[in-house]
Parts: C-alpha cells; sequence; structure tokens
C-alpha cells in the first residue's frame, strides 16, 4: 500500500477488506459449526443424511468426478474427507475472521473455494448458486493473500504479518490475474459465455447405460444430469431386442441387482408407489433380459433417455 495515501483512505480500504473477510469467514464458521454442532449426522458416514449424499449428486458435474466416485467407493476416505473439510471451514472461517494468520488463512479460503467450484460448481437450479458464492469466495479470498494484516487483525495487534515476503508485487498481480481467469473460466467451461448452455443440465434427467465389469447381463445405469432436489421416477423400461422385437419390464419386473453409495443415494432402485427411484449421481446396476440391445427408460415429467448396450 502506498504511504503517502491519506490515513483515512488507507483506514477506509482496511475496513472494506475486513468487512469482506468477516463475512466469508462467518460463512465457513457457519458450515463446519452446522455439522459439528447442530446437524451431527453430516458427519455419520453410516446416515443417508451425511454430507456424503451432496457429494453423490455432485458427481455428474464435476470435471472431478471419477475422484468423487473413488472417495464414495471408500467409505473411510469420504468420512476422513468430511471431517476434514467441516475442521478447515471452522479453522479458516475464525483465521478470517479475526485476522489471524490472515494470509495463511487467505490461501486456505482460496483453496475451499477451489474444491467447491470443482465439486458444485454447476449445480443451481435457476440461479447460479454455487459458482456465484465460489467465484466471489475466491476473489476474496486473493485479496486477502494480497493484503495480508490490515489496521483491524489479531495480527496487526500483535504487531505480525507473516508470510509477508511471499506476495511481491509480481505475484500479487499473478494472483490478481487468477483470480480472474478462475471467474471466466469455470463460467466459460460449465455455461459458456456467448452461447449460455449448462454442460450438465441442471433442469432434467438423464441416465446412461454403463458396462457392469465381468457381467455381460448387466447394465449400470447412471444418472448423470438433473436436478438435485427431487428424484428420477421410471414407470417402464422398454428394450429392443435384437431380433427386432420389443419387450417391457414395468417397474416391479425390473431386477435390481445393487444401488451404489448407499445409504447415500437414498435407496435409489427402490420402488415407491409403483415405480422406481433414481437420484441424481446415483448408479444402480440391473439385470437385462438377453438380447437387448437399447431401451427406452420411461420417467414421469422428463424426456425419456435412450440407453444402448
Amino acid at each position: 500500500m502506498r504511504s503517502d495515501l491519506p490515513s483515512s483512505t488507507r483506514s477506509g480500504r482496511g475496513l472494506a477488506l475486513r468487512a469482506a473477510a468477516i463475512s466469508m469467514g462467518f460463512v465457513f464458521l457457519m458450515g463446519g459449526w452446522r455439522r459439528f454442532y447442530n446437524m451431527p449426522a453430516k458427519h455419520d458416514i453410516d446416515s443417508p443424511a451425511s454430507l456424503a449424499n451432496k457429494l453423490v449428486e455432485a458427481a455428474p458435474g464435476s470435471p472431478i468426478e471419477p475422484a468423487i466416485h473413488w472417495v464414495l467407493n471408500h467409505p473411510f476416505a469420504a468420512e476422513w474427507s468430511i471431517y476434514m473439510m467441516s475442521t478447515a471451514e471452522v479453522v479458516v472461517g475464525l483465521g478470517l475472521i479475526f485476522g489471524f494468520l490472515t494470509r495463511l488463512s487467505g490461501l486456505g479460503s482460496a483453496l475451499l473455494n477451489l474444491a467447491m467450484m470443482l465439486i458444485f460448481g454447476w449445480m443451481g437450479y435457476e440461479c447460479l448458486d454455487e459458482w456465484t458464492m465460489a467465484a466471489l469466495g475466491f476473489a476474496i479470498s486473493v485479496g486477502v493473500m494480497i493484503q495480508g494484516t490490515g489496521l483491524y487483525s489479531l495480527d496487526n495487534l500483535l504487531n505480525r504479518d507473516d508470510f509477508a515476503s511471499l506476495f511481491p508485487r509480481s505475484v500479487s498481480v499473478g494472483l490478481t490475474v487468477l483470480s480472474v481467469i478462475f471467474t471466466v473460466g469455470f463460467y466459460s467451461y460449465y455455461f459458456g459465455i456467448f452461447d449460455f448452455q449448462k454442460r450438465t443440465s441442471a433442469n432434467s434427467y438423464h441416465i446412461s447405460a454403463l458396462e457392469v465389469p465381468g457381467e455381460a447381463d448387466q447394465a449400470r445405469l447412471y444418472v448423470d444430469a438433473g436436478p438435485s432436489a427431487a428424484a428420477a421416477y421410471v414407470t417402464k423400461i422398454t428394450y429392443q431386442m435384437s431380433d427386432g422385437s420389443q419387450q417391457v419390464q414395468q417397474p416391479e419386473e425390473i431386477e435390481v441387482i445393487k444401488s451404489h453409495f448407499e445409504p447415500w443415494a437414498h435407496k435409489s432402485g427402490s420402488l415407491v408407489d409403483g415405480v422406481m427411484k433414481l437420484r441424481l449421481g446415483s448408479m444402480v446396476d440391473i439385470r437385462l433380459p438377453e438380447g437387448a440391445v437399447s431401451a427406452e427408460v420411461n420417467l414421469i415429467g422428463n424426456k425419456n433417455p435412450v440407453i444402448g448396450f
């Protein structure tokens, strides 16, 4: 900061940044606090309410989808990740609120917002909520890293500014450019700038058929797009057979072998009022009729996806 600026200007800038940092810190602190105190079931890996259910829903549109599925397939890793994230949110939140180890707290905040963008950035039914929060949060984090302690912080009271030497002007300019690239780049990736079209739909469900390793007579139905607030409901599956005929299976006739990611997939593949429920991000292995080459999956209130085997 230029030393020839009036003290009122320096003070005003310090207050402005502290306001942003405190707000960002409070968001993180309350996120962790809710799970540790208000809603402990979010940390219970054996509960359907576990935060892992959010990972199930977020995976389809995430650029790190394989990594999320790996975590979900290893419950210990999922539980560890959730606890670590909640702890990081509390620690980083307190650091931002009180201005303690300010630059390090800013770095932690940037990493949390990066994770949020990578995992949840595509989601949002009408508003781009997750992208907006992560983009603004990352920009605030960069500002905190560049500014450092500021006038109104514990670090300033203790007369310390750890890691200040790591943020010369060149690094500050680089972080500013990175913040712009982060915001514009992820918007372009998820939604498109000139031709707005979500990379992964959050409005209508889509189902893909994946191979089940070593099981030629099975297929894995994967709900890889759609809103997270409800579920896709299957009224029937019409199979196209290799001899040109068709075979129709009603929900009660569909043989479900396994629903993956339970209990976080909320019993996907089960019957609800005579139809089969499939939550966003769920994977359900079903038995195929002999000779089936493709199928049309009839969904309530949704375009019927056609899948090949």
